[in-house]
């Protein structure tokens, strides 16, 4: 036993004087890349920076909102954000192919049932809903952004329809028809229902014949005073979302029947957002419409649907080894901590995201994943914690591959994730925020001998 101890501690102090040696070949001091080295009790030549320089802002984004994974439907009024409207453009298939309505129908009701699979805001304030017909098709080939449009009728067959969503609600018995999911219902004109129901019989024969006599309707709300909310739809969900014709025959008043027009996978639907910034406050609108973007490095601001996302930078990467001879630098880790805002406290109406996106910018400003997003969520980061207030990414790879200049240094995107089908938004200290956690990098790397 005495003599195992011996060579162990031989071989220590062997390894100990070869990292030694290859260290000393370092001819100048790391302090100017890193301001704390760690203490002696940890491995040698290890250092750590929570310093590097980070520039950034916030600015106005777009994106494809074509089928999203859900259609939004609300309006919300944030003090910080100003208003935002949420709707969206849908074609609609018939369920049953050559349906008749038989040789005297009447028409009972025309309802649009759609299924909530989740919500962003204050759903106790009445939202008032507005439905359109088109005039113009939908293409499934076409690019539909959170801006597109298309041609409508200018008739409101909603009415003006006043709810409250009920996103938490799992039962509701409508008449005849018990549903098992919360729903919001919004019974439709009789002019539009008298439309489906008098078509030609051949629009009933095929799904494409359908949407040139039918090409679909636009679903939207009126701006709120306050707070406010969106609903997400589960618009392709056939067993809840549905636009639901109730009739009955002439000859047999007693007997009522439904008629049930879907939306499917194969069809287009698209979300449409109307963004007032203007109504926002004034060190939001000063950075992200008028462009001074020196306010990001106070504060950023993040918002889904189209909305906000943030560029930022690491400036000075390029010259973090212009002081090191015969050495090389190697990042072990890189941490870009994002804290939660204090100088704009939230309140519970607007909370904070599931989780954020970090993208690299292109030379043309289009995105790329980052190689550390391979590495599994887990590892990438990206995920809101509540108990720190903050969100944290791994970016590694990407910070030694721009000090090494393998990729030319333009930023990165930071926005919320799911930016499509989502209203969240979040307020973030900047890199010199003036109370609170401030933005930072931390990372810990090594010099190591050529």
């Amino acid at each position: 036993m005495k003599t195992h101890h011996s060579t162990a501690r031989t071989c220590l102090a062997l390894m100990i004087g070869i990292l030694l040696s290859a260290f000393a070949a370092c001819k100048k001091s790391p302090e100017s890349i890193g301001n704390n080295l760690i203490s002696e009790n940890n491995y040698i030549g290890v250092y750590h920076t929570d310093t590097a320089e980070i520039v950034c802002h916030s600015y106005l984004d777009s994106i494809m909102t074509k089928n999203a994974t859900y259609a939004m439907l609300g309006a919300m009024n944030d003090p910080v954000f100003g208003t935002t409207e949420a709707g969206f453009y849908t074609q609609f298939r018939f369920s049953v192919a050559g349906q008749n309505f038989g040789s005297n129908p009447v028409l009972d009701s025309l309802v649009l049932q759609l299924y909530l699979g989740g919500y962003y805001g204050d759903t106790t304030v009445m939202q008032t809903a507005r439905v359109y017909k088109l005039t113009d098709s939908l293409s499934l080939d076409a690019t539909y952004y959170n801006h597109s449009t298309v041609a409508t009728e200018m008739v409101d067959h909603a009415n003006g329809f006043q709810f409250c969503p009920h996103p938490r609600t799992k039962i509701h018995v409508l008449n005849n028809d018990t549903v098992g999911q919360p729903v919001i219902r919004i019974p439709l004109s009789q002019e539009l229902g008298e439309f489906l129901m008098n078509l030609d019989t051949t629009a009933y024969s095929r799904p494409d014949l359908f949407k040139k006599a039918f090409p679909g309707l636009y679903v939207t709300c009126d701006a709120v005073s306050q707070n406010g909310s969106v609903s997400y739809i589960n618009l392709t969900s056939n067993t809840f979302s549905m636009l639901q014709l109730y009739y009955h025959n002439a000859a047999t008043p007693d007997k009522p029947m439904r008629y049930n027009y879907h939306v499917t996978s194969y069809d287009t639907y698209f979300n449409h957002f109307d963004h007032d910034y203007t109504q926002g406050s004034p060190e939001f609108v000063s950075q992200v419409l008028d462009k001074q973007w020196d306010l990001g490095q106070s504060t950023l601001y993040l918002q889904t649907m189209g909305g906000v996302r943030a560029r930022v930078m690491f400036p000075n990467l390029s010259h973090w080894t212009d002081s090191l001879e015969g050495c090389h630098l190697v990042v072990n880790e890189a941490k870009l901590i994002l804290p939660a805002s204090s100088a704009l406290a939230d309140s519970s109406v607007f909370g904070p995201p599931v989780a954020l996106i970090l993208l690299g910018f292109n030379a043309d400003s289009t995105t790329y994943l980052l190689p550390d997003y391979y590495e599994g969520s887990g590892f990438f980061g990206g995920t809101y914690n509540a108990s720190t207030q903050s969100v944290a990414f791994r970016i590694s790879e990407y910070l030694q591959s721009m000090i090494l200049e393998k990729k030319e240094n333009l930023g990165l995107s930071l926005g919320i994730n799911g930016a499509a089908y989502n209203a969240q938004r979040w307020i973030v200290n900047g890199p010199e925020a003036e109370t609170g956690e401030k933005m930072r990098l931390e990372v810990t790397y090594s010099l190591v001998n050529e």
